[in-house]
């Protein structure tokens, strides 16, 4: 069940500078610090993470680039995470790539040990809006 939440511009600077050096560390690995949830969706496969990857031609290290590139102006919007409350908050983005606008859905978890925890990465069933951005992206 997902819940909107109020943030503010600020919040997602602050979530994009945490993103940053947090990817930044020399240590960082994708395949160890990335946790990406690739559930398949039978009925609707298009907007499935495993679909969007393969069609794209990419694997966790280029999640993990585009979550780099991530700035405020893709912010959507933030949700409630109830199947895992360590934080709360999932924050929803918006990017284009080929063309074609990409689902992304995240929270960095910092405990016991950092991870990115990337929940969607896939192609957008909806519009989305962006709050912190003039131009809106409807495809």
């Amino acid at each position: 069940m997902d819940l909107h939440m109020d943030v503010s511009q600020k919040e997602v600077e602050n979530l994009l500078t945490r993103l940053d050096e947090v990817v930044s560390e020399p240590d960082f690995d994708p395949c160890r610090d990335v946790i990406l949830i690739s559930k398949d969706k039978p009925d609707d496969r298009e907007h499935s993470t495993p679909f969007t990857l393969l069609d794209l031609d990419f694997d966790v290290y280029d999640v993990a680039d585009q979550l780099k590139e991530l700035t405020v102006d893709d912010f959507a919007e933030a949700v409630a995470d109830w199947n895992d409350t360590n934080p709360l908050t999932l924050f929803i983005f918006g990017k284009l790539i080929h063309d074609r606008l990409i689902f992304i859905k995240f929270k960095i978890r910092e405990e016991p040990e950092t991870k990115v925890v990337c929940v969607s990465f896939h192609y957008a069933k909806e519009p989305l809006e962006f709050p912190y951005r003039q131009n809106y992206i409807r495809r």
